[in-house]
């Protein structure tokens, strides 16, 4: 069994601002892998990973640059996995990420994706 885990924290400004006013992006992310068979070939898992932090605020001319609203995007996996040789890999991964609190006129906006995705690698 693996068990993974970051946090990251993250501050500045956009190359439009001036000055730093404090924006604050951070993110999480945490991931359990068991691996089974002879030479550990096949493995289930599982991932969650969240970013959160404040978008910039649309600009006006003249005005002082301030924090936009703050967002946040999550994202959930569940996979399994079979390596029939040390250099190949067949997956299925079932992933949820959504996007959420992002402005009405923003792309983003009430973005979603859940599907299930199918990989193969071949590593050299």
């Amino acid at each position: 069994f693996e068990l993974f885990g970051t946090y990251e924290r993250a501050t500045g400004r956009t190359i439009a601002e001036t000055e730093d006013i404090g924006r604050v992006w951070q993110q999480y992310a945490v991931e359990g892998i068991f691996r089974f068979l002879p030479r550990e070939q096949a493995f289930i898992g599982a991932r969650n990973d969240a970013a959160s932090g404040e978008l910039d605020a649309p600009a006006t001319a003249g005005s002082v640059t301030t924090a936009g609203p703050d967002v946040s995007i999550d994202r959930i996996a569940v996979s399994a996995g079979w390596f029939p040789t040390r250099n190949i890999l067949a997956k299925l991964e079932y992933v949820r990420q959504s996007y959420n609190d992002f402005p009405a006129a923003d792309i983003r906006n009430g973005g979603t994706f859940n599907g299930l995705m199918i990989e193969g690698v071949v590593a050299f």
